[in-house]
């Protein structure tokens, strides 16, 4: 597997491997991250914890990790998938003197429904936030393991394929039409518990509302705090850019607790909390501190409404002591 200089400058290099086996795995991937070592390249590897170790021994001399080889757990580092572009756009800019190289394998065997659907928007929409970047990204699927579906999306997500040695066009590709069926109702839980933010004032009370619904249903302190950040941050976004109010509500879904914004604004930029902001972007930083603490966000937006739904893992409570 050989990317070479060619591609390296075109920009942003989009490609993923469906591969077969573990073998298979093992061999491309090596052969990409040391062609990008050798090249004097930056490199990212993101991948869960068994392939890690896996490709760790491989890439490792000695026991020492190559200076420009950073490898990171991407079912801790981008259990919410719409954290991995933020991830991204960092690596890129601490290396900006050169290119960089990114592996990814973000869609692993065993990611729920709602999970996947969230993985293709990402790689949807990294075709345009990365475009003119200097960036070859790899990313991988296991072919023995995923449906037909989940790779269906790939093929129509990624403009190049790897086929053996040799990058091919995806005759597949349609990002716009994998962003269009990914955008697919929200529906309400009838057993969620609701609350009215009509105006600034309601946001306190909001997040007492939060707060005593979180400690009834017995989660940590920890999470309790991470539950009153999103449910703010999703409430004062809706009063700043709509007209009308925003329902929040909050329900336990198997080990998840959910906190949704309902309102009538309608959701214009989907890169929107997905890249750091910076201090100059402050809507942008509360849907990007959303991001950063959830372990998934789902959007729909019309141009009638738009619902976001932030899943935090339920961290229960210990309890009294003593």
């Amino acid at each position: 597997m050989t990317a070479g200089t060619d591609i390296g400058r075109l920009g942003f290099v989009h490609s993923a491997l469906i591969y077969q086996s573990r073998q298979e795995y093992l061999d491309s991937v090596t052969r990409f991250v040391s062609e990008g070592l050798a090249m004097d390249e930056a490199v990212l590897v993101a991948v869960p914890p068994d392939e890690l170790a896996l490709l760790h021994d491989a890439l490792s001399a000695g026991g020492e990790t190559p200076e420009r080889l950073r490898m990171v757990d991407i079912t801790e580092a981008a259990r919410n998938p719409s954290r991995f572009m933020a991830m991204a756009g960092c690596f890129v800019d601490d290396h900006a003197d050169r290119r960089v190289r990114i592996v990814s394998q973000l869609a692993w065997p065993g990611r729920t429904e709602e999970e996947l659907v969230a993985c293709v928007e990402h790689e949807a929409l990294i075709n345009g936030a990365m475009d003119g970047y200097q960036v070859t990204g790899l990313c991988l699927y296991d072919g023995s393991r995923l449906g037909e579906d989940v790779l269906l999306d790939v093929r129509a997500t990624h403009p190049l394929l790897w086929s053996g040695d040799a990058l091919q066009r995806s005759a597949d590709y349609a990002p716009d039409a994998a962003l269009q069926r990914c955008n697919r109702p929200l529906p309400a839980n009838p057993g969620a518990v609701t609350y009215l933010v009509q105006k600034s004032t309601d946001l306190s009370p909001a997040r007492s509302f939060a707060t005593n619904y979180a400690d009834w249903v017995g989660l940590s302190p920890d999470s309790i705090e991470d539950l009153q950040l999103v449910a703010t941050e999703l409430a004062s976004n809706s009063l700043m850019y709509t007209d009308g109010a925003c329902q929040l509500a909050f329900w336990r879904d198997d080990g998840y607790l959910v906190c949704e914004a309902r309102d009538t604004g309608c959701f214009e930029d989907p890169l929107v909390g997905r890249m750091d902001p910076g201090p100059c972007g402050p809507a942008s930083r509360g849907l990007y501190l959303v991001n950063a603490i959830s372990d998934l966000v789902r959007t729909h937006t019309t141009p009638s409404g738009t619902t976001i739904q932030a899943y935090l893992r339920f961290e229960p409570s210990a309890g009294p002591t003593g």
